[in-house]
């Protein structure tokens, strides 16, 4: 006679696919501004019910408010503060995705405040299998030197601003939709996988594009999902001096983002400075038309970003700013091209 089977036991419910979000912010001299981000932060994930682990990874801050701050956060129990070398927002965000131990990450500016049910969102559609969320960004500030980003940006992206709806796209669609590493939500794996086969154009990794060519990898493993309700609220350097050197800043990684062939450098950078000379030709020989035709585009540029989704505010912005980022920016693409094309 054979032995009798066991009765049958309830099987285990499942595990939840990420019980924690790990979350990575790098900072830099960034004050109080860290304390607002994780503030915002907690706000949300209680409300989510989803617990944390943070990892602030300081680049070598110099600022005594900043690292009081930040020796003020590590006291938090699920945040942990950790230093190094100043070498740029990639190198600090790759040195948080290695600190951290959570499979699901929020990469997080210390500048941005999630919205309080953003994470509630996310964590039920990563409970449906959509992993990777890019956040919709409203500006948080009235000054025109905030809002000249978020203006630019609508025009850059128009297909998304002109009308906001729940979607996602792959690597085929990456050039038509905003995202960035502001507040990007993805695999750990799948992050230090694209951010381990990212090589830059630049000797100096600290002007390396820390989202572009990081992102259109992730892009070509999963798609980015994005939604007018996940929203976050970034406050950009808005004084005179950083503005300018945004430009400048973006300029450089600019080329490193969107230069696929580090060859093609000296090229570009032959047909930049052409242009730029002719321009400068131009300018002196008839300065009253070349006066009258910048203020045309400036108007025409501030029309254009008001039809892809821009306030009124933020159109004066792009209209009245344009030179400037014009310049500035500009300049950073010609030494981004410089340091691309290597020695002569």
């Amino acid at each position: 006679m054979q032995d009798s089977l066991p009765p049958p036991t309830a099987a285990a419910p499942a595990p939840e696919a990420h019980p924690r979000l790990g979350v990575v912010v790098p900072a830099y001299n960034e004050g109080t501004w860290v304390r607002r981000a994780l503030d915002a932060l907690e706000v949300s994930a209680d409300r989510a019910a989803w617990p944390l682990e943070v990892v602030v990874v300081d680049d070598g801050s110099t600022d005594r408010e900043s690292l009081r701050v930040l020796d003020e956060v590590d006291e938090r129990p699920h945040v942990r503060v950790v230093h190094q070398p100043n070498a740029g927002r990639f190198a600090a965000r790759a040195s948080g995705l290695e600190a951290v131990t959570a499979d699901l990450v929020l990469l997080l500016d210390a500048r941005v405040e999630v919205a309080p049910e953003s994470l509630q969102r996310i964590r039920q559609a990563v409970g449906r299998g959509d992993e990777v969320w890019n956040y919709d960004v409203v500006p948080g500030s009235h000054d025109l030197r905030a809002l000249f980003w978020t203006g630019i940006t609508k025009v850059w992206w128009r297909d998304y601003f002109r009308h906001r709806r729940p979607i996602a796209f792959g690597v085929e669609e990456f050039d038509r939709y905003p995202k960035g590493t502001g507040a990007f939500v993805a695999p750990r794996e799948l992050l230090r996988s694209a951010a381990g086969g990212f090589a830059s154009h630049f000797a100096d990794a600290s002007l390396a594009s820390d989202d572009t060519r990081l992102l259109r990898t992730v892009a070509e493993a999963q798609p980015i999902h994005l939604s007018p309700e996940v929203l976050c609220t970034h406050h950009a350097k808005s004084g005179r001096g950083s503005w300018s050197r945004q430009c400048y800043y973006r300029g450089t990684t600019f080329v490193d983002g969107y230069l696929a062939d580090a060859g093609r450098a000296r090229g570009l950078l032959a047909g930049a400075l052409g242009a730029v000379a002719v321009g400068g030709v131009v300018a002196a020989t008839l300065p009253r038309t070349t006066g009258t035709a910048a203020a045309l585009a400036c108007v025409a540029a501030g029309a254009v970003a008001r039809s892809c989704g821009a306030t009124g505010r933020e159109s004066l912005a792009v209209g009245v700013l344009s030179p400037g980022f014009g310049v500035w920016f500009g300049a950073g693409v010609l030494r981004g091209l410089r340091m691309a094309a290597g020695p002569a």
